[in-house]
């Protein structure tokens, strides 16, 4: 059976100097500026960005708004660069279905293209759930391949070396969140981008 946290942590350590400026980092970019349009932040609110990579969502962000953020990522050289491009931000190397941090620390958390990874998705939403102050807000978005999913959950099951797990259709997504006990409050189809918006249950 694969591990797939190992997969992504040796693939993303390989390649984090060049990752804003390859193929991924600039598929990863449409992702992040879709966000950046979407969201809604408050001054002096506490933000995670799961999957952080070089740091560069939490810098677009923080553009319009002056918060407290926060970045994590399974590849510990990417927490070194982020560390270095932006050391106005916290940046944690560690593991999305752990979550290295005490019980209602943030009023956000972002999931950027990075859902697909989770070797257990559940766990990741109820990880969340704990970390989330009341009321908090999770923001997912995911690769969408509505014509040749399958074909392509086949492919990378087969080929991908990345620690890529599954893509999900848009009702799967949301039936997760539900499920873990959110409230889903926007979701979103563009294009190859879904995007959800979900509280935490007060």
């Amino acid at each position: 059976m694969k591990n797939y946290e190992k997969l992504s942590e040796s693939y993303y350590d390989k390649h984090a100097k060049k990752f804003d400026h390859s193929f991924d980092g600039f598929l990863s970019g449409f992702f992040k500026r879709y966000i950046v349009k979407q969201l809604e932040i408050k001054d002096d609110m506490t933000v995670l960005d799961v999957g952080a990579a070089t740091g560069k969502l939490l810098k677009m962000l923080s553009t319009d708004h002056k918060f407290e953020g926060t970045g994590l990522d399974i590849s510990s050289e990417m927490t070194r660069l982020a560390r270095q491009t932006y050391p106005e931000f916290q940046f944690v190397t560690g593991s999305a279905m752990v979550l290295p941090f005490s019980d209602a620390s943030f009023d956000v958390v972002i999931c950027s293209a990075s859902f697909h990874h989770f070797p257990d998705p559940v766990l990741f939403l109820q990880a969340v759930q704990g970390i989330l102050k009341p009321g908090g807000k999770l923001v997912i978005a995911e690769i969408r391949i509505p014509v040749f999913h399958g074909l392509y959950n086949w492919y990378i099951d087969i080929f991908s070396k990345e620690g890529d797990v599954k893509v999900y259709a848009v009702d799967e997504l949301s039936d997760l969140l539900e499920t873990a006990g959110f409230v889903l409050i926007k979701g979103r189809k563009r294009l190859q981008i879904q995007y959800f918006e979900a509280h935490k249950k007060q």
